[in-house]
């Protein structure tokens, strides 16, 4: 039996419920997104009474399995109007696993004036209490006053000023292994939705007592060994282990896919000072707090994450990953960490998304309210988004909204989520899984790139795409970190076999798949009845009349073969 804990925001009644189906065995997305289906009504307003928040962790949660431990929220959009999951590293599920937990449910609102709340979960109780002493601070401030007062080892997810403001690119921040609400849920404007709730802050106390009781302990330890044994042997997580994910700097450099200006063009000139070497020798030369290899949770045998440091030494950032570097670096012409590593700080600490502000900014800069490669007017764009001045405000609002209100017919995005740090013209892979995903553009979704013979040509993407939507929300099914699908994507028999040695329960890889399937198929049908359209599935009209410079290419993918990708 799986435990659900239902919060009612509005009232404050607490229940707690027990299921006992595959779908709460799997939990992440596989629960949030069946849940957003049969609970949420797809018309309704996203920052309304009516939509929920769900928090799901995976099927290996609070086990010793190397890179587990992600945690899946669940929600309609504000951002895109149609479901959204949204993950993130950190703490928070493994301290609903202590606590017996595959799900947490805050539903209905209170009136927009309601007190702020905190959602504290025990051992032993489980209640709403004040939060007034959050209210208006930083991400950064509000994970040091949770850490006071409830313990760093608590489990802990907080809001910042533009989600207390309801902005649409806003995310919901989760604590790390030190105690530091870093690991962003950044996608699709969740921090909004909780902040409709008025709900500031959830903590999980470090008390939970609940531990695994494993089917086959034995079996269970030897297939915990064979996973990091697969993550060492395998090259792409190798290299990210050294390098984590800024490696595609200059990956996508070559390839002719790295974001720049706007998204108008595929290469950047000076992209060496902004990648993973440089990255790498400046975190070494200046010791301190740097870190070059980092976990977001524990256990993880890659530890693909930083901890980027000022020039004394001290705590920049944790971490810059390579969407931020590209949207934040790449696209504005900005060729400096120190810059990038700053804008990521402001935007951590506002509680805003990376990809879709940088994004924002880059139409700004188009719009002419700054030049390409300032570095100082995006630090300052991005100060006015901690600043919630009205500039900040559209900024945060994402990328779609900010080109409307500033002019600008060139906007990144699809469904209104700003486009991943893979440029589409360049690869023809990517930008099926862009059009298709039920999520708004979303590399993640089904990556591709690794895998296209020929980038720039469409023949044959509607099925790699179609393949790799699969392969990648294997993982979001079960709560596993995405970079584990280098290791098992063409044999998931290592990760259903330790579900057998804990849970009893044997689970066939075409069970499983078929499983992934019809949850894509829920999602596509939630966002047809929240009133998404074909011409929704779209690049902005530029994309497929403008030539990108490095390779002469234009969008060409028609509805048609969108169509077919969304087709399960």
């Amino acid at each position: 039996m799986f435990s659900i804990l239902r919060i009612n925001a509005a009232t404050g009644e607490i229940k707690r419920e027990q299921e006992n189906s595959k779908e709460y065995l799997l939990g992440g997305r596989t629960l949030s997104s069946r849940l957003i289906s049969r609970e949420i009504p797809a018309d309704c307003d996203a920052l309304g009474k009516k939509n929920k928040l769900f928090l799901c962790n995976g099927a290996l949660s609070g086990t010793t399995v190397s890179s587990c431990n992600r945690l899946s929220i669940g929600s309609k959009s504000p951002l895109t109007g149609g479901a959204k999951e949204s993950n993130a590293g950190g703490i928070v599920g493994t301290r609903m696993a202590s606590h017996g937990l595959r799900a947490i449910v805050i539903e209905d609102a209170p009136a927009g004036d309601a007190p702020w709340q905190i959602i504290v979960i025990g051992k032993d109780k489980c209640e709403l209490v004040d939060g007034s002493f959050l209210v208006g601070k930083g991400v950064y401030e509000k994970s040091d006053l949770l850490c006071e007062k409830f313990g760093k080892k608590a489990g802990c997810m907080t809001i910042g000023p533009a989600g207390e403001k309801l902005l649409l690119a806003t995310g919901i921040a989760c604590s790390d292994p030190h105690g530091v609400c870093s690991r962003y849920a950044g996608r699709g404007g969740l921090g909004a939705v909780m902040g409709s709730k008025r709900i500031i802050a959830l903590v999980l106390l470090n008390d939970g007592e609940v531990k695994p009781d494993f089917a086959d302990k034995e079996m269970f330890k030897a297939g915990s060994k064979k996973i990091v044994q697969l993550l060492r042997e395998n090259p792409v997580s190798s290299l990210f282990t050294k390098y984590g994910t800024a490696a595609m700097v200059d990956i996508c450099q070559s390839l002719n896919v790295l974001p720049t200006r706007n998204f108008t063009r595929g290469t950047m000139e000076g992209a060496e000072k902004i990648n993973a070497q440089t990255m790498y020798d400046i975190i070494k030369e200046r010791g301190g707090e740097g870190l070059t290899q980092h976990a977001c949770m524990q256990p993880c045998a890659i530890q693909c994450s930083n901890v980027y440091p000022r020039k004394d030494g001290s705590l920049l950032c944790s971490p810059i990953e390579y969407e931020t570097m590209a949207l934040m670096g790449s696209n504005l012409c900005v060729d400096s960490l120190d810059v990038i590593g700053t804008m990521n700080r402001i935007a951590n600490d506002a509680g805003v998304d990376t990809l879709d502000c940088g994004a924002a900014i880059g139409v700004a800069m188009e719009a002419g309210l700054a030049e390409f490669g300032d570095g100082d007017a995006a630090i300052q764009m991005m100060e006015e988004i901690r600043s919630l001045t009205p500039l900040g405000r559209i900024l945060a609002s994402g990328v779609k909204i900010a080109a409307k209100v500033l002019g600008v017919r060139h906007a990144p995005h699809v469904l209104g989520q700003a486009l991943p740090a893979y440029e589409p013209r360049g690869s023809k892979g990517m930008a099926m899984t862009y059009l298709s995903s039920p999520m708004g553009a979303d590399h993640t979704f089904g990556f591709t790139l690794r895998d296209e013979d020929v980038p720039t040509d469409k023949e044959g993407k509607v099925a790699l795409s179609k393949k790799f939507q699969v392969i990648g929300s294997r993982m979001d099914a079960m709560g596993m970190c995405n970079f584990v699908r280098y290791s098992v994507r063409d044999d998931m028999t290592p990760l259903l076999d330790l579900m057998k040695a804990l849970y009893g329960v044997s689970i066939s890889a075409e069970e499983f798949d078929d499983f992934v399937k019809e949850t894509l198929k829920f999602e596509h049908q939630f966002n047809i009845d929240a009133g998404i359209t074909d011409k929704d599935h779209r690049f902005s009209e530029t994309f497929y009349e403008e030539k990108q410079p490095e390779t002469g290419e234009i969008v060409d993918i028609t509805d048609e073969e969108v169509n077919q990708a969304m087709s399960w």
